[in-house]
Protein backbone atom coordinates (compact mmCIF):
# COMPACT_ATOMS: atom_id res chain seq x y z
CA UNK A 1 0.00 0.00 0.00
CA UNK A 2 1.34 3.41 -0.98
CA UNK A 3 1.86 5.78 1.93
CA UNK A 4 0.77 9.37 1.46
CA UNK A 5 3.59 11.97 1.42
CA UNK A 6 1.95 13.79 4.34
CA UNK A 7 2.08 10.61 6.45
CA UNK A 8 5.75 10.05 5.57
CA UNK A 9 6.53 13.64 6.55
CA UNK A 10 4.69 13.24 9.86
CA UNK A 11 6.52 10.01 10.68
CA UNK A 12 9.88 11.60 10.00
CA UNK A 13 8.98 14.54 12.21
CA UNK A 14 7.93 12.20 15.04
CA UNK A 15 11.19 10.25 14.76
CA UNK A 16 13.42 13.30 14.88
CA UNK A 17 14.96 14.39 18.15
CA UNK A 18 14.78 18.02 19.20
CA UNK A 19 17.89 19.88 18.08
CA UNK A 20 18.39 22.33 20.89
CA UNK A 21 21.53 24.27 21.71
CA UNK A 22 23.19 25.70 24.79
CA UNK A 23 21.61 24.85 28.14
CA UNK A 24 18.65 23.27 26.34
CA UNK A 25 20.82 20.84 24.36
CA UNK A 26 20.50 17.14 25.20
CA UNK A 27 22.52 16.37 28.31
CA UNK A 28 23.17 12.61 28.61
CA UNK A 29 25.53 13.12 31.56
CA UNK A 30 22.86 14.86 33.59
CA UNK A 31 20.25 12.29 32.55
CA UNK A 32 22.60 9.58 33.80
CA UNK A 33 23.10 11.47 37.07
CA UNK A 34 19.31 11.47 37.41
CA UNK A 35 19.45 7.68 37.06
CA UNK A 36 17.74 7.85 33.68
CA UNK A 37 14.59 9.21 35.24
CA UNK A 38 14.38 7.26 38.48
CA UNK A 39 15.97 9.98 40.62
CA UNK A 40 14.09 12.64 38.66
CA UNK A 41 10.83 10.95 39.64
CA UNK A 42 11.76 11.01 43.33
CA UNK A 43 12.90 14.64 43.16
CA UNK A 44 9.66 15.78 41.56
CA UNK A 45 7.59 13.75 44.00
CA UNK A 46 9.19 15.52 46.96
CA UNK A 47 9.16 18.92 45.26
CA UNK A 48 5.47 18.90 44.36
CA UNK A 49 4.58 17.51 47.76
CA UNK A 50 6.00 20.76 49.15
CA UNK A 51 4.49 22.96 46.43
CA UNK A 52 0.94 21.72 46.99
CA UNK A 53 1.26 22.66 50.68
CA UNK A 54 2.99 25.99 50.10
CA UNK A 55 0.96 29.15 50.75
CA UNK A 56 2.67 31.04 47.93
CA UNK A 57 2.52 28.34 45.25
CA UNK A 58 -0.36 25.95 45.93
CA UNK A 59 -3.10 28.15 44.43
CA UNK A 60 -1.48 27.94 40.99
CA UNK A 61 -2.33 24.23 40.96
CA UNK A 62 -5.95 24.39 42.12
CA UNK A 63 -7.11 22.91 38.79
CA UNK A 64 -4.50 20.15 38.74
CA UNK A 65 -3.51 17.16 40.82
CA UNK A 66 -0.11 16.59 42.36
CA UNK A 67 0.36 13.48 40.24
CA UNK A 68 -0.51 15.29 37.01
CA UNK A 69 1.81 18.21 37.82
CA UNK A 70 4.85 16.03 38.41
CA UNK A 71 4.10 13.83 35.38
CA UNK A 72 4.05 16.85 33.09
CA UNK A 73 7.27 18.22 34.57
CA UNK A 74 8.92 14.81 34.26
CA UNK A 75 8.12 14.62 30.55
CA UNK A 76 9.24 18.22 30.05
CA UNK A 77 12.64 17.60 31.67
CA UNK A 78 12.96 14.22 29.95
CA UNK A 79 12.48 15.86 26.55
CA UNK A 80 15.11 18.51 27.28
CA UNK A 81 17.75 16.23 28.75
CA UNK A 82 17.41 13.35 26.29
CA UNK A 83 16.38 15.26 23.17
CA UNK A 84 13.54 12.80 22.64
CA UNK A 85 10.16 14.07 21.52
CA UNK A 86 8.18 12.83 24.52
CA UNK A 87 6.57 16.04 25.82
CA UNK A 88 3.39 17.15 24.07
CA UNK A 89 2.10 19.65 26.59
CA UNK A 90 1.95 23.43 26.33
CA UNK A 91 5.11 25.48 26.15
CA UNK A 92 5.96 27.45 29.31
CA UNK A 93 4.56 30.73 27.96
CA UNK A 94 1.10 29.26 27.36
CA UNK A 95 1.09 26.98 30.39
CA UNK A 96 1.77 29.97 32.67
CA UNK A 97 -0.18 32.57 30.68
CA UNK A 98 -2.79 33.18 33.40
CA UNK A 99 -0.35 33.17 36.31
CA UNK A 100 0.89 36.45 37.77
CA UNK A 101 4.41 35.60 38.88
CA UNK A 102 6.99 38.12 40.07
CA UNK A 103 10.76 37.71 39.92
CA UNK A 104 10.72 37.26 43.69
CA UNK A 105 8.18 34.42 43.46
CA UNK A 106 10.11 32.82 40.61
CA UNK A 107 13.26 32.93 42.76
CA UNK A 108 11.32 31.51 45.71
CA UNK A 109 10.21 28.54 43.60
CA UNK A 110 13.76 28.04 42.32
CA UNK A 111 15.18 28.00 45.83
CA UNK A 112 12.61 25.42 46.87
CA UNK A 113 13.64 23.23 43.95
CA UNK A 114 17.33 23.72 44.71
CA UNK A 115 16.79 22.63 48.30
CA UNK A 116 15.09 19.43 47.13
CA UNK A 117 17.88 18.73 44.62
CA UNK A 118 20.44 18.98 47.41
CA UNK A 119 18.38 16.74 49.67
CA UNK A 120 18.66 14.10 46.95
CA UNK A 121 22.43 14.63 46.75
CA UNK A 122 22.49 15.77 43.14
CA UNK A 123 25.96 17.06 42.32
CA UNK A 124 26.41 20.84 42.31
CA UNK A 125 27.33 20.91 38.64
CA UNK A 126 23.94 19.41 37.76
CA UNK A 127 22.09 21.66 40.17
CA UNK A 128 23.59 24.64 38.32
CA UNK A 129 22.59 23.12 34.99
CA UNK A 130 19.04 22.55 36.24
CA UNK A 131 18.85 26.17 37.38
CA UNK A 132 20.21 27.33 34.03
CA UNK A 133 17.41 25.48 32.23
CA UNK A 134 14.75 27.07 34.43
CA UNK A 135 16.32 30.50 34.00
CA UNK A 136 15.84 30.34 30.23
CA UNK A 137 12.08 30.42 30.77
CA UNK A 138 12.02 33.27 33.30
CA UNK A 139 11.08 35.85 30.64
CA UNK A 140 8.13 33.71 29.53
CA UNK A 141 6.82 33.12 33.05
CA UNK A 142 7.42 36.33 35.02
CA UNK A 143 4.79 39.04 34.39
CA UNK A 144 2.63 41.57 36.20
CA UNK A 145 -0.71 40.51 34.67
CA UNK A 146 -2.18 37.53 32.80
CA UNK A 147 -1.59 37.29 29.06
CA UNK A 148 -3.50 35.49 26.33
CA UNK A 149 -2.31 32.16 25.02
CA UNK A 150 -0.93 32.05 21.50
CA UNK A 151 -1.61 28.97 19.37
CA UNK A 152 -0.66 29.03 15.73
CA UNK A 153 -0.28 32.80 15.86
CA UNK A 154 -3.83 33.21 17.21
CA UNK A 155 -4.42 34.70 20.64
CA UNK A 156 -6.84 32.89 22.96
CA UNK A 157 -8.33 34.42 26.13
CA UNK A 158 -6.64 33.46 29.37
CA UNK A 159 -9.88 33.67 31.34
CA UNK A 160 -13.63 33.76 30.74
CA UNK A 161 -16.50 31.43 29.88
CA UNK A 162 -18.31 30.25 26.76
CA UNK A 163 -21.36 28.09 26.13
CA UNK A 164 -21.86 24.96 24.07
CA UNK A 165 -24.28 22.09 23.54
CA UNK A 166 -23.10 18.71 24.80
CA UNK A 167 -23.20 15.98 22.17
CA UNK A 168 -22.74 13.28 24.83
CA UNK A 169 -23.70 13.13 28.49
CA UNK A 170 -21.25 14.43 31.07
CA UNK A 171 -20.96 15.60 34.68
CA UNK A 172 -20.84 19.09 36.15
CA UNK A 173 -17.36 19.85 37.49
CA UNK A 174 -18.86 21.97 40.29
CA UNK A 175 -21.76 19.93 41.79
CA UNK A 176 -20.90 16.61 40.10
CA UNK A 177 -24.51 16.35 38.92
CA UNK A 178 -25.41 14.59 35.67
CA UNK A 179 -25.66 16.63 32.47
CA UNK A 180 -27.60 14.84 29.74
CA UNK A 181 -26.72 14.99 26.06
CA UNK A 182 -28.22 18.00 24.29
CA UNK A 183 -27.93 20.26 27.32
CA UNK A 184 -26.44 23.74 27.04
CA UNK A 185 -23.44 24.12 29.35
CA UNK A 186 -20.91 26.77 30.24
CA UNK A 187 -17.22 25.95 30.22
CA UNK A 188 -14.12 27.78 31.35
CA UNK A 189 -11.91 28.81 28.43
CA UNK A 190 -8.63 27.99 30.17
CA UNK A 191 -9.37 24.95 32.30
CA UNK A 192 -12.15 23.40 30.23
CA UNK A 193 -14.26 22.85 33.35
CA UNK A 194 -17.92 22.26 32.52
CA UNK A 195 -20.82 23.74 34.50
CA UNK A 196 -24.52 22.84 34.49
CA UNK A 197 -27.22 25.54 34.40
CA UNK A 198 -27.44 25.65 38.20
CA UNK A 199 -23.70 26.13 38.63
CA UNK A 200 -23.00 28.47 35.71
CA UNK A 201 -20.68 31.24 37.02
CA UNK A 202 -21.92 34.81 36.86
Amino acid sequence: MEVAPSVIKLRKKQQRTNKRKGDLAPNPEMWKALEEGELLTNILKDFYSLVFKDDKLAHFFKDSTEKRAREKQYLFMNAILTGEKCYFGERPRNAHSWMVISDELFDYREQLMEDVLRQHNLEEVYIKQWRAIDEIYRKQIVKSKPINKQIGGVELPAEGYATDILEVGSMCDECEGEIVAGSEVSYHLRTGKVFCNKCTPN
